[in-house]
């Protein structure tokens, strides 16, 4: 007989039923080890009696996810995107909240002993207000980059909405997403174990063998990281991206420069084959201490195949016209005035490009009839490089693939789960039973919430005419989300790895709204966010079932921190937005161009977020669907993704049922394809996150496991925020201080393009223009005799590099 608390739904980590009957024991075996990993961290047990909605709960969420709601918003404009998780929150509120038991008076301010479930609730209104919304994207781009004149009334109710949709989306999956014990939301488990290993009022086992408290190796790995984070950050920035191909390359320019080379070793414009990296804020991008290893081998396989053969291949023979013709004009070259790629080509860009292969100034590619953006070049063939096409084609094929996935193997499961009363599910689940003490939140509220924020959300497209979205698509872009938020949030479940939406929130809008930008965006943000959105609070919501949070206060925390964060989270933005805008002159976009519109630039902050969301909208808003990929064009071969996806993942379904002994199972074509990588981004983040992967969930796990429980996480978290601290740093050294910027000496691991991959001659005259315009100096390349009189220049007919002529 299966174990108390069993779930028809199985997960794919450890195993998926079998048909045949002599697999019936298996199945058994199976569930129980999905129990034994959820009792090691989560107890069967609970205390009603606790309070969780207290004075220093709201208190102390509130300060916290105020701070890193901040620092997420300021991150938002890296290359390579980096948060704050809010398991520093956790971590810090701890020693915080003793405090204010122990010296607070008796009372309303003080109940009485700082318990688990005022910590959980912390760590979730952190959370919730940590979580940029992806409505800042809309905001910056249209406020600053299509001069929209929008009022920050607008921007504040648009943000909000859409932060809330997801949150009601995230109440009605309770039933397929929280309370099924095989929805294990791996990301969740290190928090539980660590708040109940605080609170717990049992004997630490493993003092005797690592005696150190965990507060107090988080202080100093903390301590050691932000130090370290400095020397990648700003002193070597080449630890950032060390391209070790780069190095059997000639750079002097005096022969044909070897681009293939180039193409696969550079981080920055290439596919960083065999680059690496040592900057934690890179390698944490993919969550290799947290994420179950099945799912970062998955991932990692699809990156390399995808990014180490099929971009290479694809761009090598054309594939989709114009490859090898993006990014080699005269102008964009190393000696060129824009010098956006000094290789001599465009691969890892989000830009878009002319049929010339020049490349589009997105600020200057609109005009504004009616104070409405129209793009300029409407009519004309526009090309997009091989590594975006490869990355809208994999979006497709893991959008279907995860359907087909789902269906396949958890479909009788979900129908019985839509037929069935929420409070009949899971009955036997001691979690469950637990949980069920307390009085539920109706899904009346959530459905309220809904329908008021679709209310809010169609007004605020309707009478702002920079959103532009009219009702009915209002209400599409939420079917669409609701539609997708239960197969792509299993993915999820299982595997702590976000399948994103918004690819096909693009295609469903451009071809609906032709020709209309504003549309397509909002569309976008509506869909995906929604969904999104709603995925991380089902992620908090599953934290309180393990930490047995009453429901209703769980709701309240949620709802509050979701509004708080859209608040503060635009307001800085556009604070940020205005700060940067103020610098660059008289222009309306101002110094904002710098960081917004040069994704080829030096630092490490170009906001390719934001290029790459207007690239988006204006391949599928601006251009649109049926002419990018009409069957005459060549990008139509990136529907081939939605036939792809539609047939894999019935290969490893039907190999399954012939070898079910076999690791069939563990094979899941959603993660392999998701291809995380940010467009834009340095790829020297492809090798580091998996070898610490294997390093910390393997080797350590197995041969370490005492020190793994006990420290592991807490690691994760206090490399986290050792790099944070010292990154907000850096940006105000290098970014934020008017006319007195910060540059650090050049050296051998600071070249001025980060990998050492540029012509010596191009690093050379970077350097100067760098080191000219630091510490309140200002550059005159007039008075430059190196870089003014040298004639350096690119040809199109053999891609290469041609020997200057002397000086």
């Amino acid at each position: 007989m299966t174990r108390e608390g069993t779930s028809g739904i199985q997960l794919d980590e450890l195993h998926v039923v079998s048909s045949d009957e002599d697999l019936l024991d298996k199945e058994d075996e199976y569930i129980d080890e999905i129990y034994d990993i959820i009792d090691a961290v989560a107890p069967r047990s609970d205390k009603p009696s606790l309070k969780a909605l207290t004075f220093r709960m709201w208190f102390l969420g509130i300060l916290f996810g105020t701070l890193m709601c901040v620092a997420n918003t300021i991150f938002t404009f890296r290359a390579n995107a980096f948060t704050i998780t809010p398991i520093i929150a956790a971590i810090l509120a701890y020693p915080a909240g003793e405090a204010m038991a122990r010296y607070l008076p008796r009372g309303i301010l003080n109940p009485g002993r700082f318990n688990h479930k005022e910590h959980g609730l912390i760590f979730i209104v952190a959370s919730a207000m940590s979580s940029t919304p992806y409505a800042l994207k809309n905001i910056v781009i249209q406020k600053y980059i299509l001069k929209q004149d929008l009022s920050l009334g607008s921007c504040l109710v648009f943000a909000m909405a859409t932060q809330c949709f997801g949150y009601s989306f995230a109440g009605l999956c309770r039933r397929y997403l929280v309370r099924p014990a095989a929805m294990m939301w791996p990301s969740n488990l290190a928090t539980v174990a660590m708040l109940h290993s605080l609170h717990s009022e049992k004997k630490d086992t493993s003092f005797e063998r690592y005696p150190m408290s965990r507060y107090k190796f988080f202080w100093l790995v903390t301590t050691a990281m932000a130090f370290w984070q400095f020397l990648p950050s700003l002193v070597a920035p080449m630890l950032t991206a060390f391209s070790v191909l780069c190095f059997f390359s000639d750079r002097s320019g005096s022969t044909k420069s070897p681009q293939l080379l180039h193409v696969l070793g550079s981080a920055r414009s290439g596919v960083g084959f065999l680059s690496f990296t040592l900057d934690w804020s890179l390698i944490n991008a993919y969550g290799p201490i947290t994420t179950p290893l099945w799912a970062s081998l998955n991932q990692f396989l699809g990156l390399y195949v995808c990014l180490w053969v099929l971009v290479p291949v694809l761009w090598s023979y054309q594939a989709f016209g114009a490859d090898k013709l993006l990014g080699t004009t005269l102008q964009e070259g190393p000696n060129g005035t824009d010098s956006s790629f000094p290789l001599g080509f465009a691969l890892n860009s989000p830009d878009i490009f002319t049929s010339s292969g020049t490349k589009l100034n997105l600020t200057d590619a609109f005009t504004w009839p009616e104070k409405l953006p129209a793009f300029k070049f409407q009519n004309e063939t526009v090309n997009m490089t091989t590594y975006f096409a490869v990355e809208y084609m994999t979006a497709f094929m893991v959008f279907v693939a995860s359907l087909v996935h789902v269906a396949i193997w958890y479909g009788p499961e979900l129908w019985y789960r839509f037929t069935a009363k929420l409070e009949e599910l899971d009955t036997e689940d001691i979690h469950n039973v637990l949980m069920d003490v307390y009085p539920d939140v109706p899904e009346a509220w959530y459905l309220s919430l809904l329908t008021w924020t679709g209310v809010w959300t169609i007004f605020v497209c309707q009478t702002e005419r920079a959103f532009n979205l009219p009702w009915f698509g209002v209400i599409l872009a939420i079917t669409t989300a609701m539609c997708s938020i239960v197969p792509l949030g299993i993915i999820q479940a299982i595997s702590g790895q976000l399948v994103p939406l918004k690819a096909v929130g693009e295609l469903i809008s451009g071809m609906l709204f032709p020709n209309d930008i504003l549309a397509v965006m909002t569309f976008k943000t509506l869909s995906s966010v929604a969904m999104s959105q709603g995925l991380g609070l089902v992620s908090d919501m599953k934290l309180g079932h393990y930490l047995k949070i009453p429901p209703r206060s769980l709701f309240l925390a949620q709802f509050v921190g979701s509004v708080l964060g859209a608040v503060i989270s635009t307001a800085i933005a556009i604070a940020t937005c205005d700060f940067l805008s103020s610098q660059g002159g008289p222009s309306k976009l101002g110094g904002l161009s710098s960081i917004v519109s040069n994704v080829m630039a030096t630092s490490s902050w170009t906001g390719v977020q934001y290029q790459t969301f207007l690239s988006e909208g204006i391949l599928f808003g601006a251009i649109g669907p049926k002419v990018l990929f009409g069957l005459d064009k060549h990008y139509a071969k990136v529907l081939l993704g939605f036939a792809v996806g539609l047939i894999l993942p019935i290969i490893p379904w039907a190999m399954h049922f012939v070898q079910p002994s076999g690791y069939w199972h563990l094979v899941n074509l959603p993660l392999i394809f998701v291809f995380p990588s940010q467009i834009g981004g340095l790829r020297s983040d492809l090798i580091s996150p998996l070898l610490v992967a294997i390093g910390f969930n393997y080797y350590i796990k197995v041969y370490r496991n005492l020190w793994w429980k006990k420290y592991a996480y807490v690691l994760s978290a206090a490399f986290d925020s050792g790099a944070t601290i010292t990154l907000l740093i850096v940006f105000i050294l290098t970014s934020m201080i008017p006319n007195w910027n910060i540059a650090f000496p050049r050296h051998f691991l600071n070249p001025a393009d980060m990998e050492r991959c540029a012509p010596d001659f191009y690093l050379t005259c970077v350097d100067h223009r760098i080191m000219g315009n630091a510490f309140g100096n200002t550059y005159d390349i007039k008075k430059d005799s190196y870089c003014s009189e040298v004639v350096r220049f690119q040809t199109a007919t053999n891609n290469g590099l041609v020997k200057p002529a002397d000086v």
